[in-house]
């Protein structure tokens, strides 16, 4: 999502902007250990996003305030305070963080508190099966507007307080079937993980405010779901990604939905460069056990314009598994592999993550998650996130 980020008091402004743009999470995608575990079998049954994440329904909504939750609630808007006509959903997240971070520096880890995001979102349905979505967010700055601005933020930073990180308008007559939709939003693609700094998210092109502009559409089934998606880059305030190619995502759900497999691919053109990505996704969860076991695995063949060097094969995955001991309760632990050319034994990064999401009542989230990330020729490097999430 869009996120609240302001400087940092009393750290060098290197510290600072290393701090959030590091650990603050991209787009709200979903929670994807949620799929198999909760009896919901496709995401769409608690997003109206036909692939899940973003704005909840009705139906989320209810499964937040008596299921997901370790202490039954109101799920509903404003704790069911305001019930808005049935044409419109509407909702809003707030979060604040700590993080530690920690990369042997002799003055010790960095520490620090901060805002990372206020984010409102609305959707109207229109007859005949259309709807118009859209996030609107407020994103502050840590750097003078005096500092160079990279290509992956807004232009010019000096108008970046409110920005929108999706807005879509869709035809969708029902949950279930077939649809289409076009504006800024992320192509299905993945385990849809919230944290952007996981490397299948950060290295495949879904990192923080890197949604494209696209048309999408496909079909979501109860066994099996097919999103189609033709992107490009953000023309309307130039910042983010600058790919542009297709992507393509097919998942079947087996064994009374406790598995589920996808393959996927992704051509994406970049001035320079192109990526030829393809890989797989799966999922399985052992009810005995209350575990979900999930991974990710992508192949990636770069062709760098005019380097000698010619094409190069990357691999990026990430498994683990998450434990749901009681309601409210996740638990995940996670191993992560970034292989920035397999011709190059010592050219990798890994990582290993631990989280812990809570939620206590409905409307609140408490997470924290310990990583260590192994660069290749490097010293480790130990961060310690935390964050509180209030979703009205």
């Amino acid at each position: 999502m869009p996120r609240w980020r302001i400087g940092l008091a009393g750290l060098g402004a290197s510290a600072a902007l290393f701090i959030v743009t590091a650990m603050t999470e991209g787009t709200a995608v979903a929670y994807p250990q949620w799929q198999l575990t909760t009896g919901s079998a496709r995401c769409n049954e608690c997003h109206y996003a036909p692939a899940g994440g973003g704005l909840i329904t009705n139906y989320g909504r209810d499964a937040i305030g008596e299921e997901l939750s370790t202490f039954e609630g109101n799920g509903g808007l404003l704790h069911g305070k305001v019930t808005p006509p049935p044409w419109l959903a509407a909702g809003a997240d707030v979060r604040g963080a700590f993080v530690a971070n920690g990369v042997q520096d002799p003055s010790g880890p960095t520490v620090a508190a901060f805002p990372m995001q206020a984010d409102v979102s609305a959707r109207v349905a229109i007859p005949k099966g259309f709807s118009v979505a859209a996030t609107l967010g407020y994103l502050g700055q840590i750097r003078s507007n005096t500092e160079v601005v990279p290509n992956d933020s807004f232009q010019p930073n000096t108008a970046s307080s409110f920005i929108s990180r999706e807005h879509y308008v869709m035809w969708q007559p029902a949950a279930v079937g077939p649809y289409v939709r076009a504006g800024r939003f992320y192509a299905p693609f993945g385990l849809r993980f919230l944290e952007h700094i996981f490397y299948t998210r950060r290295d495949l092109g879904f990192d923080e405010l890197q949604e494209t502009y696209n048309v999408s559409g496909g079909w979501s089934l109860p066994a099996w779901e097919l999103h189609l998606t033709a992107f490009a880059p953000d023309f309307v305030r130039h910042m983010g990604s600058d790919e542009r190619g297709f992507a393509a995502y097919y998942e079947r759900r087996l064994l009374s939905d406790r598995l589920a497999l996808a393959a996927q691919g992704r051509i994406a053109d970049a001035p320079g460069a192109t990526r030829y990505i393809w890989g797989g996704v799966g999922k399985f969860y052992l009810v005995p056990l209350r575990t979900l076991f999930l991974g990710e695995l992508d192949v990636v063949h770069l062709s760098v314009d005019g380097n000698a060097v010619g094409l190069r094969t990357q691999m990026i995955g990430l498994g683990g598994f998450s434990v749901l001991p009681v309601r409210g309760l996740i638990v995940t632990a996670l191993g992560e592999r970034y292989q920035q050319d397999v011709a190059v034994r010592d050219a990798a990064w890994t990582a290993t993550d631990l989280l812990v999401n809570w939620f206590p009542y409905p409307h609140v989230e408490a997470q924290v998650m310990g990583r260590l990330q192994f660069p290749a020729g490097t010293a480790a490097t130990k961060t310690l996130f935390a964050q509180l999430h209030y979703f009205f």
